[in-house]
Formats: structure tokens, C-alpha cells, sequence
């Protein structure tokens, strides 16, 4: 292929790429389970600065559902916890001694995602569809760019080297729309594993209430008789 026109795909290729990033990096901030990267935009007041997350704690993943937030200094918890609120108030908090430590002071942040109910499960899918859909909408319009151009090289180039920039253009459309496919899916499944969770937890809470309910029933049987 022409070295102009190898260029030109490459070039195109980075765009979307930024466009896959962008939805990839909405959707980690989709919260569901706990992610890393969803604290990447919090910033934090101390010291008469804004410092990023990581200047100012460690960070912990105990499981699949819990942040652990570890300040580096007792003086920046406060400014941790507006920080991490401005971005992801959804985020249940917890307070909590460090073991290790005899200084009451020294205290770490547990943050649990939130329970996926109905309400939420339908706004996370919504959302999930939402964020696939414009990604898909900036890859077809970044492509139709460089679909535009090409009259422009008629008679710079073969009419074989214009059919394969045409092929190369729609191999590359159905490339990104699969990994944008790719990424939606597995949010999906994200968040119908955490519903099934919650569904379940609740099935839990009601049985053990049935539970009670018949332990206090044969207690009362037994007064009776």
C-alpha cells in the first residue's frame, strides 16, 4: 500500500483508539465493582495543594466490591474523603482503626460499591448502552473523515490503491465497533453478576427472617402446650 495512505490509516487508527480509551475509561467510572481507576480523577486539598489520590494514600483491593484507602498522613483523611466524594458519592463509607496501630488517629477508609437493584441495575445498563452508542457514533464519523478525502487522491493514486483504502476503512469501522461491543458486554456482565448478588443477598435476609419467624412460632407452641 501507498506510504501516504499506510500513514493516513495509522493515524486514524489512534484516534479511535483514544475514542475506545474514553468509553473504557466512563465505564470504569460506571461503578460496579471496585475499580482502581475510578479514583484517577480524584483530587485531593492538602498542604495548600491539589494532589492526586495516589500523592496522598495507598490504595487496596480486599475484594471484588471494597476499595481500601490507606492515607499517608493522618492530616489528609479529611481532604481524602471530599475528595472521593466530589467524584463517586455513591461510594458507601466506612471508617476504620488500622489494626496494626495502638494511635487511635491512624485510620484507613473502606469504601463498598453500592448494592445493584432494580433502579440502579436499569440505569447502569442504560448507561452502559449509552456510552457504546456515542463511542460508535465518534468511530463512524472519525472513518466517514477519511472516507471524504479519498477524491482527493483520485489521480494521485491507483484506482487498486483508492478500492484498498476503501476495504482497509471498513475492516477498520468493523475492528472498533467490535472492541467497543467487546467492552459494552463485559460491563453487562458486570452488572448482572452484581444484581444476581444483590438478588441474592436479599433471598438470604428473607429466609433468615422466615427462620426467625418459625423459631419464635414453635417457641410460642411450646408455651401452649
Amino acid at each position: 500500500m501507498n506510504i501516504y495512505v499506510t500513514s493516513a490509516i495509522a493515524g486514524l487508527k489512534e484516534k479511535l483508539n483514544a475514542h475506545v480509551a474514553l468509553m473504557n475509561y466512563r465505564y470504569i467510572n460506571l461503578c460496579v465493582k471496585a475499580e482502581l481507576g475510578s479514583l484517577l480523577p480524584v483530587t485531593v486539598s492538602a498542604a495548600g495543594k491539589e494532589l492526586n489520590i495516589e500523592d496522598v494514600a495507598q490504595i487496596a483491593t480486599p475484594n471484588e466490591y471494597q476499595l481500601d484507602v490507606y492515607p499517608k498522613l493522618n492530616d489528609y483523611q479529611q481532604g481524602i474523603i471530599e475528595g472521593i466524594f466530589d467524584v463517586h458519592p455513591e461510594f458507601k463509607l466506612e471508617i476504620l482503626q488500622i489494626e496494626s496501630s495502638d494511635d487511635k488517629r491512624d485510620k484507613h477508609l473502606l469504601y463498598t460499591m453500592p448494592d445493584v437493584d432494580k433502579e440502579r441495575y436499569d440505569l447502569l445498563n442504560n448507561m452502559a448502552k449509552v456510552f457504546r452508542d456515542e463511542c460508535n457514533v465518534d468511530i463512524d464519523k472519525e472513518c466517514a473523515l477519511h472516507t471524504d478525502s479519498l477524491p482527493e487522491l483520485t489521480g494521485k493514486l491507483t484506482p487498486e490503491d483508492i478500492d484498498e483504502i476503501k476495504e482497509v476503512l471498513e475492516h477498520t469501522i468493523g475492528e472498533f465497533h467490535d472492541k467497543t461491543q467487546e467492552l459494552y458486554e463485559a460491563k453487562i456482565g458486570q452488572i448482572e453478576e452484581a444484581y444476581m448478588r444483590y438478588l441474592e443477598k436479599g433471598a438470604e435476609v428473607v429466609e433468615s427472617s422466615n427462620e426467625m419467624d418459625f423459631s419464635k412460632g414453635m417457641r410460642f407452641d411450646q408455651m401452649d402446650s
